[in-house]
């Protein structure tokens, strides 16, 4: 008599988790105000960058002996100089105020998700109380955020400077004269609304990324579900390859393979990736 042998060794399924919360995602509202913010101060700096320049120009020994003469140089890098200490300490002192601003009102909007998330799975009183480790994160979240905003000035800055002192000696028409500062100044317009808009969205994801799993782990939950989304013109295949899969918070594996993408959801830059709690979570025998 024939004995049947099964062709695939089998395997208890794991058992459905007992509580599944909902998807922790980032504000855009929080994220836009910082946004606006930041835009607001790039914008004013652009002015006044184009009309001190401008007025440079029509001084009358720039108007004869532009690029020709070393006063003209010197006229340029008098006024850029001014400029950027003006606009340094400006957005120095905004860093100041609006850096914890943000970081500490997408922390508590994390916080709150994360509440409601916890609730969904089954957590009746899930708590949030202030802990060292929130504390050691908001203030490096501070702390960088303060150097993304300061950095923005240096960088926006360094372009235009660069673009005036080309215009020099540049045999490029484009390049010289009022007309390769112009196109600088929109360079750099460009440039920095750009950089703002990487440096809102990946801060506060990152922001919500790190409160959330210490919220987690403040109520027992160590376990969640990764959730891909496809809003990436090109989508991670790591992070595609994650959809679904459930994971310990500290796991190694979040750490592994490129750089750019490691991390739990929404850490590495520009990953919309969302992480929802799982609580009950039986794994295979």
């Amino acid at each position: 008599m024939a004995v049947f042998k099964a062709s695939k060794e089998r395997k208890r399924k794991a058992a459905d988790p007992v509580g599944r919360g909902k998807p922790i995602i980032p504000s855009s509202a929080i994220e836009r105000a910082y946004s606006k913010k930041l835009n607001a101060l790039a914008d004013a700096m652009n002015k006044e960058y184009e009309k001190s320049l401008k007025g440079v120009m029509q001084e009358e020994q720039v108007k004869e002996h532009y690029a020709e003469d070393a006063s003209v140089t010197s006229s340029f890098t008098s006024v850029l100089k001014g400029l950027k200490r003006r606009w340094g300490s400006i957005f120095e002192g905004f860093a100041r105020v609006v850096a914890p601003e943000f970081v500490e009102d997408a922390a508590k909007a994390a916080s709150d998700t994360t509440l409601f998330s916890l609730r969904a799975a089954g957590l009746k009183q899930p708590r949030a109380e202030y802990n060292e480790s929130i504390a050691n994160i908001l203030q490096s979240s501070k702390d960088y955020n303060h150097t993304l905003i300061t950095g923005l000035c240096e960088e926006a800055h360094e372009k235009v400077y660069s673009a005036v002192m080309l215009s020099l000696t540049s045999p490029d028409p484009a390049q010289q004269g009022m007309s390769g500062i112009k196109n600088a100044l929109v360079e750099m317009g460009v440039f920095t609304e750009n950089r703002i808009k990487l440096i809102t969205k990946d801060q506060t994801s990152k922001v919500y990324s790190s409160v959330s799993t210490n919220r987690m782990k403040e109520n027992g939950v160590t376990k969640f579900e990764w959730l891909h989304t496809s809003a990436g013109k090109v989508p991670r295949h790591s992070h595609v390859e994650k959809d679904g899969m459930v994971f310990d918070i500290d796991d190694k594996r979040l750490w592994e393979g490129p750089k750019a993408d490691q991390g739990p959801p929404g850490w590495a830059i520009n990953c919309r990736c969302r992480a929802v709690p799982i609580i009950g979570w039986m794994e295979d025998d």
